[in-house]
């Protein structure tokens, strides 16, 4: 039951989180570069990895707390990316940004700090304790990189026609292709480092 409760809350809890940044972007444009529209706003928004790790480990964290043994094959794709996701999110950020992105106001910094630290703290726990494991195979894990390989293609494509690019470590117009493809096989170097690692802790935690 606690299991159960414990997802509940951290789903809600970043769906809150996403749902007050969303109603605040819809209607304020804080800086030059972000899009006039509201609608091109949120567009922006839910393009960046931040936003869609969270979202996805509190979609796999809603299912838990309705399933606790979920084990369809879309689910375990969903948690591989969501767990490896807030990862990366949390690292990147505190090793890398925290120093750039500043927060407007005291909203923001809440929300800022629970996506980028609360949250991905509390869902790690969450699986390192209570699982479910034996979900990560080599099926899952092409699925993950998949969706990550179409996030980037994604992301480009907008980049071209938009010049706006969620991060300056991608940003083309700032630092060009080759420092951006730099970036990106970094990230999913790291990506590959994070899968062979959650894969490894499933396998001694489903021993006991």
């Amino acid at each position: 039951m606690l299991k159960r409760i414990v997802n509940l809350f951290i789903a809600l809890f970043a769906i809150s989180i996403i749902a007050m940044e969303t109603c605040i972007y819809w209607h304020t444009k804080f800086h030059l570069w972000h899009p006039d529209s509201s609608i091109e706003r949120l567009i922006y928004y839910y393009s960046f990895f931040t936003v869609l790790s969270n979202l996805m480990l509190a979609l796999s964290c809603f299912c838990l707390a309705i399933n606790p043994n979920c084990n369809q094959y879309s689910f375990k794709v969903l948690r591989l990316n969501s767990l490896i996701g807030v990862t990366i999110t949390a690292v990147v950020y505190n090793l890398a940004a925290r120093d750039i992105h500043v927060p407007p106001n005291m909203l923001l910094k809440i929300a800022n700090e629970s996506l980028h630290v609360v949250i991905p703290a509390l869902g790690l726990l969450s699986w390192f304790i209570w699982g479910p494991f034996r979900r990560i195979d080599l099926k899952v894990f092409m699925g993950s990189l998949l969706s990550m390989i179409g996030y980037g293609i994604y992301i480009f494509i907008r980049g071209h026609y938009t010049n706006q690019y969620p991060y300056r470590f991608i940003n083309v117009v700032q630092i060009g292709y080759p420092q951006a493809l730099l970036g990106v096989s970094q990230v999913f170097l790291l990506f590959f480092l994070l899968a062979f690692l959650y894969w490894m802790i499933e396998c001694l935690r489903s021993r006991k």
